[in-house]
């Protein structure tokens, strides 16, 4: 493996480290959030909602049902109505909120919260709010897409930069090596040209000195 390549893939593997710890981050920063936002949201539909549900349930399930209807979708939570049997008598329609996608049930599962439940008991019935993290779980997927995208992008353009530059940098090696290559099959009158960098002006300098003496002592 030439020195080009052991660099370029030492470059590499430092880069993908580098952003694959930037991403495990993010996870780990969605979750909290996630986890925050869905379960504040929980709480606060559970109180408002325990404000009011005695005053309907005074009036019978049938005004609970009907308020339930008006107030419509609770933002990250189910709200479900049942009566004193246990049958479901409403279900909180879905979010229109990017409606018809969903994160991968891998990714759900890395960032979905405890399960946040309150339930509501009122005579002829309860009153179930459940959190739902659904629509903020999919904004942390299509965020954490845009990341990956971008991290993909900047390692190609990094090792494209990289390998170029290494190429541009051991360039005058390569000239030495083709030198002694040409020693090795009997040239020995071989010279380098003045080369670019320290070390590689260095070992052409010596090795046109050594090429000289040779000859003056032959």
């Amino acid at each position: 493996m030439t020195l080009r390549m052991k660099i370029h893939l030492i470059v590499g593997a430092l880069t993908l480290l580098f952003a694959a710890a930037i991403v495990g981050l993010q996870v780990r920063s969605m979750r909290e959030s996630v986890n925050e936002e869905v379960v504040a949201a929980n709480r606060v539909a559970a109180q408002l909602l325990n404000r009011t549900a005695w005053r309907y349930a005074a009036q019978g399930t049938p005004a609970m049902l009907t308020f339930l209807q008006e107030v419509g979708r609770i933002r990250s939570n189910d709200v479900m109505l049942f009566d004193s049997a246990g049958g479901e008598l409403y279900r909180s329609p879905p979010s229109p909120y990017k409606a018809g996608r969903d994160a991968p049930a891998w990714f759900a599962h890395l960032l979905a919260p405890h399960t946040s439940e309150q339930s509501i008991a009122f005579p002829d019935g309860r009153l179930v709010v459940q959190a739902n993290a659904s629509r903020a779980i999919l904004d942390a997927w299509d965020e954490l897409a845009w990341l990956v995208g971008g991290a993909v992008l900047m390692i190609a353009v990094v090792n494209l930069l990289v390998f170029w530059l290494v190429g541009q940098t051991v360039r005058p090696f390569g000239r030495i090596v083709g030198a002694l290559h040409s020693l090795e099959q009997g040239r020995f009158d071989v010279q380098l040209p003045p080369l670019p960098g320290r070390e590689a002006a260095t070992i052409g300098a010596a090795f046109n000195r050594d090429r000289k003496s040779t000859r003056l002592n032959s």
